[in-house]
This record gives C-alpha cells, structure tokens and sequence, in this order.
C-alpha cells in the first residue's frame, strides 16, 4: 500500500522515495506549503508546514496525540520573534521562530519517514 501525500490541498499517493522526492518539488514553488505524508497504516503521520526557507514539523503517533514539534537548539534570536505559515485552507498560524528549521532538512526528514515510518533523529523534537 502506497503512503499518503497531502500537499496544498492536493493528494497524492506515493509508492517510491523517487515518487515522494517528484512531488517534494512542487515545495519550492510556492512561499508557503502545508504537507502531511501519512504512512499505509494512517499513523504515524508527519505534519510539515513551510514559509520560504524555514519549515517547522510535527510528528503524530496516533489520532489525538499530542505528538513532538521540532525546535532549534541553534536558535539566538528573541524569544518573542515567530513565523508565519498558511494552511491549504486559509488559515494563518504563528509559530514561535525557536522551534523552526530549514526547509531542507524539513524534506530530508520527509524522505527519512517515508522509508522508516520514525521522526528523523537529528532533529530536536519536544514532546507534547
């Protein structure tokens, strides 16, 4: 069974890391991107929302979990300063910038979840 790639709205099924890479393109083509990839079980999910250059992520276990976001151990700006992301539908989040990442590593760590199905182990997660 295929994994499950959700990218602005648009679904797409994904049998090969060659096939999920294709899609990851369309990234690039826009200033902010909302990506969910879900494994063929439906859980784990791993939740990825961009603006330009900096993306943050979410890792969920189960249907209701809290899960883990990324943070930025490197991070030496304000505590006050944060991102913006737009959903596919609209919706305007802020995150704060400490818990953001490149976008690079953002997709290294889709590519990472579509072959082990696990968060990526070099990146800072905070539980909850």
């Amino acid at each position: 069974m295929p994994f499950e790639l959700f990218i602005n709205g648009g679904t797409f099924d994904v049998h090969s890391l060659d096939e999920l890479r294709l899609q990851l393109r369309k990234v690039n083509q826009t200033q902010f991107s909302e990506l969910e990839l879900c494994t063929p079980d439906g859980w784990p999910v791993l939740h990825v929302l961009v603006n330009g250059e900096t993306a943050w992520l979410m890792f969920l276990r189960y249907e209701g979990d809290a899960g883990f976001s990324t943070r930025n151990p490197d991070y030496a700006g304000s505590e006050k300063d944060v991102i913006e992301f737009y959903l596919s539908n609209g919706q305007r989040d802020e995150y704060p910038a400490s818990w953001n990442i490149t976008t690079i590593e953002a997709l290294r760590a889709l590519e990472y979840f579509f072959t082990d199905s696990k968060r990526a182990l070099w990146l800072a997660w905070h539980e909850g």
